[in-house]
């Protein structure tokens, strides 16, 4: 019948390994390289060397493995009604590699701590729900489920992964992703990704600076920590006195002077937990003399949308519910191209509003100031009712570890459960535990990776039992 007690005993025993696989499966720097993509490797080859590192894991453990075009795939014990476990092995960029403690591809353990870019998300939350499963097998629970752990290579990018999985695999019952944190995420808000842009014609003004190139920001879901400003016939010393102050350095360079301004990096889904260089940047452009006029007055605009907030307050789409709280915005990047001064934004807004509403408040503010609107991704909230069998079921689990039974909770992330029915976030981050997804320095202690093992261990014995 099989040693239940077993179960976490082996967990504990075999600890050692659970480590040293999520070092393995770090030290694969699985960005998306969308300049290397290929028929046979669609993000990048080293995306799809971490998916063969995990699935390689799963065949030494005795799982059963796909690998779906590198794109996708899972690992799957058991046999009966399918249960999924959503995780993903694509990574954030590492950002600045000199403001890492450790380098971010090493998995340098330290002070408790594992050290890595992915450590937390999601590969560390990925290889503990594989332990957790293989102490089932090895404690002999007969499972009278299938168990699929489905590995992603493209959550962080748009999660054209999931969609292939969705037009040929079968779609588990009930499913939790552990990308999220504990103890049950079943509300998600609504997350739209726009761009603003506007024509500038680009001529030089006499007798002042001119702006000539500003370039800061990359992913949506990634609050810039810099942006780079370069302007010609300038003097260093007046653009000093505006830009130090808001964290600026000035270089003088050959032909003009080089504006950085740095922030700091954090997850979009909680943009005040980091500070945004772009918003700082338009923070004194209004108080500054530079040309091009139009692209003056468009950086302006810019600051009168967006300011020194990331509520949506200035583009008349602030609002709030008691679910899931406020809406944020996060102003994701800037850049000047071929004479097109553009922006990306990542909008999060509340389960209980509907997306209409800020859509039109988006539309109406973009028209007021002349720019042009493209909504590039949409998806609708997600809220799963908290007395649901899938809920109590992994609060019962998570109180089983912890002794602790706390109210599940709405999060601003978007994860795979919004993809599959009947999905819900479980883990992996705990309460009063510091968030350093997207961040620099991103780790998981050590201990927290043993406790969430323990946790989906228990999830996976209820779930079993169910049938």
């Amino acid at each position: 019948m099989g040693d239940y007690e077993a179960i976490h005993r082996i967990i504990d025993e075999k600890f050692e390994d659970i480590t040293q696989d999520l070092a393995l499966l770090v030290r694969v720097p699985s960005v998306l390289n969308e300049a290397a993509r290929t028929q046979e490797h669609p993000f990048g080859q080293n995306v799809s060397a971490a998916l063969e590192t995990f699935l390689n894991l799963g065949i030494k453990y005795g799982f059963a493995t796909s690998n779906i075009d590198n794109m996708i795939g899972y690992a799957e014990i058991g046999s009966g009604p399918l249960f999924g476990v959503l995780v993903h092995l694509d990574v954030m960029p590492e950002g600045d590699a000199s403001r890492w403690r450790y380098p971010p591809f090493e998995a340098a353990i330290s002070d408790g701590k594992m050290y890595g870019r992915g450590t937390s998300d999601d590969k560390g939350p990925a290889i503990s729900v594989l332990h957790a499963l293989k102490a089932l097998l090895d404690a002999d629970i007969p499972l009278k489920r299938r168990f699929r752990v489905i590995a992603g290579l493209d959550e962080e990018s748009g999660s054209r992964c999931i969609e292939r999985y969705k037009s040929t695999e079968e779609i588990p019952k009930s499913s939790f992703s552990p990308d999220a944190m504990f103890p049950v995420v079943n509300g998600e808000k609504g997350v739209l990704h726009i761009t603003l842009q506007k024509e500038i014609h680009v001529m030089d003004a006499m007798g002042l600076p001119n702006l000539v190139s500003i370039c800061g920001g990359d992913r949506f879901n990634v609050v810039p920590d810099e942006v780079r400003v370069f302007f010609r016939h300038a003097s260093a010393g007046n653009l000093e006195m505006a830009f130090i102050p808001v964290d600026g350095t000035v270089e003088s360079t050959g032909n003009g002077v080089l504006v950085t301004v740095n922030g700091r990096a954090a997850h979009a889904m909680e943009p005040w937990k980091g500070e945004n260089a772009i918003q700082k940047f338009l923070s004194v452009v209004e108080s500054l003399d530079f040309g091009p006029p139009e692209l003056h007055m468009g950086m302006i605009e810019l600051n009168a949308m967006f300011k020194l907030e990331n509520d949506g307050s200035s583009l008349g789409i602030a609002c709030s519910d008691d679910v899931s709280g406020p809406l944020s915005c996060n102003l994701a990047a800037i850049s000047l191209d071929d004479s097109v001064l553009s922006v990306k934004c990542d909008i999060r807004y509340p389960v209980k509003v509907n997306g209409d509403f800020v859509l039109d408040g988006l539309r109406h503010s973009a028209d007021l100031m002349g720019w042009e609107l493209d909504i590039l991704h949409h998806s609708n909230p997600l809220f799963v009712h908290p007395g649901s069998e899938l809920v109590t079921t992994l609060l019962d689990a998570y109180e089983s570890v912890t002794g602790e039974r706390p109210e599940p909770i709405s999060i601003g992330g978007g994860t795979y459960c919004k993809s599959i029915p009947n999905a819900v976030s479980f883990g992996a981050l705990f309460p009063g535990e510091e968030e350093t997804a997207h961040q620099v320095n991103e780790y998981v202690p050590l201990d927290s990776l043993r406790r969430m093992t323990h946790i989906y261990a228990e999830a996976f014995v209820r779930f079993n039992e169910q049938i």
